[in-house]
């Protein structure tokens, strides 16, 4: 099958509506019956084996450390931290709300889980406070990019695995672009803030409140340290850190006592449906790809990638804008599966790191969640705050400046990813 026809087969399965699982496997199932040279025994075998592999087994277990550690009450202090440290600041509880995606990173790893806890949560209490409705949602989607990228990141965890780089090496390169992103939102919330005049929703904490909202979130703040000291220091695998992560996570559950017998048992259901969805992806994108590898697809794909781009400057424009571009489309881990496998080659080829190019691929992929005309962070975020999408849109735009703005940066500098990458 050409190029063409595997591009129109796909279009057609996504424009028609069908979920991104069944897209992807029906892509590999024409490709399999337009080539008699495929055996469609070898392709339903893919499907399964596209899901055994031990650093998988991380995914679910970070999940449901994430789940436990909200209903441990670790999420609600940390909100306090977040508001102690942000207290005082031109932007308020915009401010509240970046500070607060950072620090929850380490225990969600998931921009959609992000959004939508602060959607529901912390939009409605910003629409009273007299945010509009579509800045709110903006500030909700754009902090949610915030999640992917400081470890233990899901995205980075499915680009570790599909590319055969050091998931413990990108966990490291994540914290700084995720620090930059931070501080750069942060700037953009207060200057939107002095221009409309939304001020400050509560006065400066004195040095006490400080320090007693520090330590409630201590728990929290500790545990992407520990998983991420664990991984570089041979202590554990990123897997076996998914399982410290848990038993780390049910301690406070049991030292707390906020949360019931029936908490846990949501907790290992929304566990069970999350994880679902992704392996779904996973078992789908895998034979795919061996279709497509069969096929020597993504040979072909480095190749022209490679001479389309005289330098690495190049490639990383064309790369940015074409994962931009499948991101208002496609879900993340869907692009991550199945084009990464394709552009890291290139990459390697034109003499960039690794390490380098993944963060900023995993950083595009998720970029894309929330730009028009289907990202699916900005279709989470509008859906649960009842914002309309071009409202939604049109105050996105400055916002999609500036973390394009910061896409530039990471590309150009590789150290944002390899200062800490390689430690």
């Amino acid at each position: 099958m050409s190029p063409t026809a595997l591009l129109g087969v796909f279009l057609t399965l996504t424009v028609i509506g069908l979920p991104i699982a069944f897209v992807l496997l029906g892509t590999g199932i024409a490709m399999t019956l337009a080539d008699p040279a495929i055996l469609e025994v070898a392709f339903v075998q893919n499907i399964i084996v596209g899901t055994q592999s031990f650093p998988l087994i991380a995914i679910p277990l970070f999940i449901l450390a994430g789940e436990l550690m909200n209903i441990s009450g670790i999420t609600r202090r940390l909100m306090d931290f977040a508001s102690a440290l942000t207290a005082g600041m031109v932007g308020g509880l915009a401010q509240v709300n970046i500070v607060l995606s950072t620090l929850k990173a380490g225990m969600m790893g998931s921009a959609n889980a992000d959004a939508a806890m602060d959607a529901k949560t912390l939009v409605p209490e910003m629409i009273k406070r007299g945010y509009s409705p579509a800045y709110a949602s903006v500030v909700t989607a754009a902090s949610a990019l915030i999640a992917p990228m400081i470890p233990p990141g899901i995205g980075l965890i499915l680009y570790g695995f599909v590319t055969d780089t050091s998931i413990g090496r990108l966990f490291m390169g994540g914290i700084l672009p995720g620090f930059i992103m931070t501080a750069a939102m942060m700037a953009m919330s207060h200057f939107i803030a002095k221009q409309r005049g939304y001020g400050r929703d509560s006065l400066p904490v004195n040095k006490a409140g400080m320090g007693h909202a520090f330590l409630g979130a201590v728990p929290a703040l500790l545990m992407p340290v520990i998983i991420v000291l664990g991984i570089r220091g041979g202590i554990f695998t990123a897997s076996e850190a998914g399982a410290v992560a848990v038993v780390y996570s049910l301690i406070f559950c049991v030292v707390y006592r906020e949360c019931e017998w029936k908490d846990l048992f949501s907790a290992l259901l929304s566990t069970a449906s999350t994880t679902s969805v992704i392996m779904i992806v996973l078992a789908a994108s895998a034979a795919l790809s061996w279709t497509l590898s069969f096929e020597q697809l993504p040979q072909q794909v480095a190749e022209m990638l490679v001479g389309a781009s005289s330098t690495r400057w190049m490639l990383f424009a064309i790369v940015g804008v074409l994962l931009l571009i499948a991101g208002m489309f496609v879900e993340g881990t869907a692009l991550i599966l199945i084009l990464a496998p394709m552009f890291a080659p290139a990459a390697m080829k034109l003499g960039i790191d690794p390490v380098h190019f993944g963060i900023f691929f995993v950083y595009m992929i998720h970029l894309g969640g929330i730009t028009p005309p289907v990202g699916t962070i900005m279709f989470t975020t509008c859906a649960i705050t009842k914002t309309p999408l071009q409202d939604f849109i049109r105050e996105s735009l400055p916002w999609l400046a500036m973390l394009l703005a910061i896409a530039a940066f990471i590309a150009a500098v590789p150290g944002t990813a390899t200062w800490l990458g390689y430690l």
